[in-house]
This record gives C-alpha cells, structure tokens and sequence, in this order.
C-alpha cells in the first residue's frame, strides 16, 4: 500500500456510504416477506437502521427499541450529553463517572486490544475525526497531523480507577469511538431481552453490517443467509445455512472514499492510521455479536495473519466463550483472484463446531 495519505478525488463530497441500501453485508431479507411467520420492526438509532424480525407481538418489539435507543443514550458520540461524549470532552483533563455498560465496553475493548496486539482499538477517534469519518466530509490528514495523532491512540492511554470506577485519558486527544463494537453490544442486549420476554425466535440486523439470530425460522432448520460481494453490493459472494448465533462482515463497501483511482474502505489500521487494503472483505460466525464485531474488524485489518492456531482470533474466542463450552467461529475472507467471478475468491476457515455451512 502506497503510506501516502490519499487525497479525494476532484469533486470528491466525502465518503460514501452504502451500509443502508440493499446489498451489503450479511442478508437475510427473505425473512421480511408476509409468509415467513415472522413480524418485522424497524427504526434508526446508532447512527443506522435496525431491524427486528421477531416470532412475538408489537409489545416486545417496542420494548427492544425502548432498549435500543436508551443504549444510545448513553453510548453515541453524536449526542453531546452521553457517557462517551462527557468522557472524550473531558477525560484528558479529569476523571469522570461513567455508567456500566461503557465501564464493560472499556474493559472488554481493552482486551481486545490487547490480544489484537493494538489491531483492535476504539481509541481512534481522533483519527477517524482528522479523516472526516465522524462528519463525513472527506480530507486527508497530512503525514505530521498523522503522526501525532497516532501518538493518542491505545488503551493503554484510558485508565480506571479501581475505587471510584471513574475513567481518565493519559494523554490529550484521546478519543472514543465504539463504532466497532457497539452494534454488536446492542444486538447482544436486545437479543436477550426479548428471551426473556418469550420470544423465542428472532433476528436483529444492525446496519448490514450485523445479524444477531436466535431459535430458528418457522418451519426451517437453519437461517438462510447471503453474504453480499464485496465488488458488486448487488450480488450475492455466497449463500450459507446457518446456525442460530452471529454474523458480522467488514468491508470497503460499507463506506468507502475514491482516491487516486483506488477505492479506500472506511476501516483504519491504528498502527499507521491508514485505511487498510488487505483483503476485501471478512465475515465471521460467532455465539455472540459484540465479539463478532471485534473479529470482523481485526480480520480485515490483518486477513490471514489473525488466524491460525494461537493467533488473535482464537484467542479472543477462547475468552469470551463459557466456561465448559467448546471455543467457536467460522470465518469467511474474501480476497482479490483474478480467476474467479469478479476477481474475487473466498475460503472458510472453522474453530470448531461450524456455525454454518454453504448453500450455493
């Protein structure tokens, strides 16, 4: 990759968004037709469209988004008076009293962090701002702007204190950005919500980005899901049966800015603070969508370098699975091959039990 940062091309508005328009991410639209048996809800909370498709009455349906958007409340860096916006605002100065749900965040992106070897950071705020990712105006920050920027990223700089739970930064600029987990979280929530509410069987697409199952569709045995191509957001990279749990993808598609001929994704790798362009794209199947979340990032960051035995992936599934129940993920990565359709390929690759299987 050139390590210029690029600049937009004349004319050039900002990064362009496809991430809430058919065809991009994992699908499962089909579900949304009058004679699945299941009701569909939807509303725009954290920043994207979400969507409920439930087997349970309206009731349920506007408890979860009761949930949903007081999650917002306290975890979007758009509304001034939330958790994260009071801490990026004043961290750097003072301590400052956070609820639990952003001290849990904390603490598992912490851990994420760490095991990512820093891969992983929402610390990056200040990066993802100098790119103009939070307003969506494009700009390219310049190599000195780069580099003091990435000297306020790492969670190592975000410090609790063990009495009082207050959160602190070590360092001016450091910024939260939980774009990259809290989707998930808030999938993981609601999900569990309606459990408890008797709904038994449901999904939760956050974006297109992220789907979050449980039970199974009536009648079937599996859900029936598309991953979207990467290079063509109308066109299906493969259809896969899956099991009910998680799905989350990464990819340039979603959000994306034309530079120098070259398409750049929207995903930055803290190390440089560049998009990164080591694959195309990265969908993972896991038990829970926050984790998932993390791994589709981390992958589509370091592509084949996460996997392995040993390496992140199955590191961070292995701490965030039960005690007493087997570590699990299955992994798509797409790639650039010039000999398939597109010029794009695909492998799979499992940690344990597959959560799915293909279906053409």
């Amino acid at each position: 990759m050139d390590k210029n940062p690029p600049s937009p091309e004349p004319g050039s508005r900002g990064w362009r968004s496809s991430e809430d328009q058919p065809g991009t991410g994992p699908l499962i639209e089909s579900y949304s037709q009058p004679d699945s048996g299941l009701s569909r809800y939807e509303g725009w909370a954290l920043g994207t469209l979400n969507v409920l498709l439930l087997q349970g009455d309206e009731q349920a349906a506007q408890a979860a988004f009761d949930c949903l958007n007081a999650i917002e409340q306290r975890l979007s860096k758009f509304l001034p008076e939330s958790d994260v916006s009071l801490l990026n605002s004043l961290g750097s100065s003072r301590p400052v009293t956070v609820g639990g749900e952003l001290l849990e965040l904390i603490r598992r992106s912490r851990e994420a962090w760490e095991l990512t070897g820093g891969v992983f950071d929402p610390t990056i705020g200040s990066l993802m701002r100098a790119w103009g990712l939070v307003d969506m105006v494009a700009r390219t920050p310049d190599s000195n702007e780069l580099s003091r920027l990435l000297e306020s990223r790492g969670m190592d700089l975000v410090e609790i204190d063990p009495e009082t739970q207050a959160v602190s930064f070590s360092r001016p600029e450091v910024s939260l950005d939980l774009g990259a987990i809290g989707k998930g979280y808030a999938a993981d929530r609601i999900s569990s919500l309606l459990e408890e509410k008797g709904v038994e069987t449901g999904a939760m697409l956050s974006g297109r980005s992220t789907v979050l199952t449980w039970g199974l569709p009536p009648g079937e045995k599996t859900w029936q899901v598309e991953v979207c191509h990467p290079g063509n957001r109308d066109e299906a990279l493969c259809r896969l049966s899956m099991q009910p749990g998680a799905l989350s993808s990464s990819s340039a598609a979603e959000r994306f800015l034309r530079a120098k001929g070259k398409t750049y994704g929207h995903i930055l790798d803290p190390r440089d603070g560049l998009p990164t362009e080591t694959i195309e794209g990265a969908t993972i199947w896991t038990r829970q969508a926050a984790l998932g979340d993390i791994l589709s990032t981390t992958l589509f960051i370091l592509g084949r370098d996460a996997l392995g035995e040993g390496g992140c992936v199955e590191q961070l599934v292995k701490a965030w699975t039960p005690p007493g129940e087997e570590p699990r993920a299955s992994i798509i990565l797409a790639e650039k091959d010039s000999r398939s359709w597109g010029g794009i390929g695909w492998e799979t690759f499992y940690i344990g039990e597959p959560g799915f299987v293909h279906s053409g």
